[in-house]
């Protein structure tokens, strides 16, 4: 194995790996929702406000949202590591994987797209579970 092929698949390789950075934030983010989500129902549970069935049934469906949203922002990470490991694989191969890298792409780009529609759902509900808290 010739080490000048090996620095020319490094970069290949690396550059998806700003995606995967970039879809960590993003995860973070939404474990960090789900467990405020999380919380504010257990807090719930032991009130006894007017809207409390409401405000409950609210955090439920926003719980479910999240987790939607992080599986599919874990597939996108899935998708985006298997195509950091074929673009490096590309280069050691004789035939060409270039439907393979871009199907990869557009599978994690296409899970980031229904992860954050799950995420803008889940602002949504969360306006909805406040308006409910003031009308109480």
């Amino acid at each position: 194995m010739d080490p000048h092929t090996v620095f020319t698949a490094l970069p290949l390789a690396v550059s998806p790996v700003i995606l995967i950075s970039a879809y960590g934030l993003l995860l973070l983010s939404l474990t960090n929702r789900l467990g405020r989500a999380i919380d504010r129902g257990r807090h719930l549970r032991t009130n006894d406000s007017p809207s409390r069935d409401l405000q409950l049934e609210i955090i439920t469906k926003r719980a479910k949202w999240i987790r939607s949203a992080i599986l599919f922002m874990g597939l996108a990470i899935l998708f985006a590591a298997l195509l950091i490991l074929t673009l490096f694989l590309s280069v050691f191969v004789s035939f060409d994987l270039g439907i393979v890298v871009s199907a990869l792409f557009l599978l994690s780009i296409l899970s980031l797209i229904i992860a954050l529609w799950y995420f803008f759902a889940d602002v949504s509900g969360s306006l909805k579970a406040l308006e409910a808290d003031l009308k109480s």
